[in-house]
């Protein structure tokens, strides 16, 4: 079994893997980057007619985004969740509204992408391929994310996507109790490999009390959070903690992503909450209601989370100079990006104007990855003839990380650095 890195070896985004066997060609997400002017970045080439089968873990685009690109003129089957399709569909139709002219899809093949699609559920073994089965798991980083343990021709391989097995308000923590203890391969993230997450309990207090304190003072509070994922847990977060007394509005994309989601609620960890979330929050459909927005109280969870665009533009330059305002920024903030130049700087340098900011500055970690503990906890599930390959990590991150794994005697994890690089097993015998 050859296992080839097309995407995310040595870096964080764009993650694709390729598992070559025998009969099987089986694609492992097919993601992408954007550089510094907003370009997407695609993954190498493998040619559609190689693969029998394709897994997608998750909607997010680093992982989802080049996908469409593979379904110009072939159908190879795509396995995923109902809801990773679902929340795929509204973000490739959302990227062709932004980047369209720099993506090599359309809707057509969007449209493609979509019905090639085959359900999975949690738990339930699928037959993939040839002489393959998959199966896949809850990865708690975003609803609908699935970590997959594929057995194929004689191998066992899991992939975790995105993962998180911790629990969060939106989602219980990774589901690991049925993965298996020797599989002969993992490929695992490992985006926060020398990071340490803040305990949850003492990351929602600080951050509602930032909130209230904003709040009472007589401000509003901008949230700029990623539109899946982020959105939703803010905004569970700041229900759960008695917030609502406050107007709270939730604008952009996390509008329809709230709705999606809200039709899956056996995913979530408290259905609940999440219906009393939506019911409470107000959205904004247009100009009006956003304009209205900042001239009360309030608090406004919006797109974009590093505050490149979207409704957080509008909400930032509005809000930014006035000191009883709080910007709160609850997601990583890439540099070369607005969210980081304001975290680093104070100012913002935007549409030819540079703004200072005078609002309450802050920033929490309210990351859906798995941080080093976990991480370090997740490999040592495994026996030591498992090999661990890192994926989704930056070589300065996770060499530490290796090191300090390899002194306790797991001495069987590769990072690969380039793109293109491979990893050969040898064929087992029974």
């Amino acid at each position: 079994m050859k296992i080839r890195l097309l995407g995310g070896a040595g870096e964080v985004g764009r993650l694709a893997v390729l598992i070559k066997t025998a009969s099987n060609g089986i694609l492992l997400d097919y993601g992408v980057s954007f550089d510094a002017n907003d370009k997407p970045v695609f993954p190498l080439h493998v040619r559609p007619r190689d693969l029998t089968a394709t897994f997608l873990s998750h909607a997010h685009l680093d992982h989802s985004g080049g996908l469409p690109s593979l379904y110009v003129s072939t159908k190879t089957p795509l396995y995923s969740t109902p809801l990773t399709m679902e929340l795929s569909d509204l973000m490739y139709t959302d990227a062709i509204k932004l980047s369209g002219y720099y993506l090599p899809y359309t809707l057509e093949e969007v449209r493609e992408t979509m019905s090639s699609a085959v359900p999975l559920t949690y738990g339930e073994p699928v037959e993939i391929g040839r002489d393959a089965v998959i199966t896949v798991y809850n990865a708690g980083h975003i609803p609908g994310s699935a970590i997959s343990v594929i057995e194929v021709e004689g191998y066992v391989v899991v992939f975790t996507g995105d993962f998180n097995t911790v629990d969060s308000n939106l989602l219980r923590g990774a589901d690991l109790y049925n993965i298996p203890k020797n599989p002969d391969v993992v490929i695992m993230e490992a985006t926060y490999a020398s990071t340490d997450h803040p305990p949850r309990e003492r990351l929602e207090r600080e951050f509602v009390q930032s909130v209230k304190e904003v709040l009472e003072g007589g401000g509003s509070v901008l949230i700029p959070s990623f539109a899946l994922g982020r959105a939703q847990e803010i905004l569970l977060t700041l229900v759960k903690h008695g917030i609502d007394a406050y107007p709270i509005y939730v604008d952009g994309l996390a509008r329809q992503i709230n709705q999606i989601v809200g039709r899956y609620p056996h995913l979530l960890k408290d259905p609940d909450l999440y219906k009393k979330a939506l019911e409470i929050s107000i959205e904004v459909p247009n100009a009006y209601v956003r304009k209205g927005a900042v001239e009360e109280p309030s608090v406004i969870i919006t797109p974009a989370g590093m505050l490149k665009g979207g409704a957080a533009l509008f909400y930032f330059k509005k809000m930014a100079q006035n000191k009883k305002n709080g910007i709160f920024l609850p997601s990583f903030q890439a540099p070369n990006t607005p969210g980081f130049q304001i975290l680093s700087k104070g100012y913002a340098f935007l549409d030819g104007t540079t703004i200072k900011v005078e609002a309450r500055l802050e920033w929490f970690d309210f990351s859906a990855h798995a941080g080093r503990r976990e991480l370090e906890e997740f490999v040592k599930r495994f026996t030591p003839e498992t090999r661990i390959i890192l994926v989704h990590t930056d070589p300065l991150t996770a060499a530490p990380f290796i090191r300090r794994l390899a002194k306790e005697g797991y001495d069987n994890i590769y990072l690969p650095t380039a793109l293109g690089e491979e990893v050969f097993l040898s064929k087992k015998f029974s």
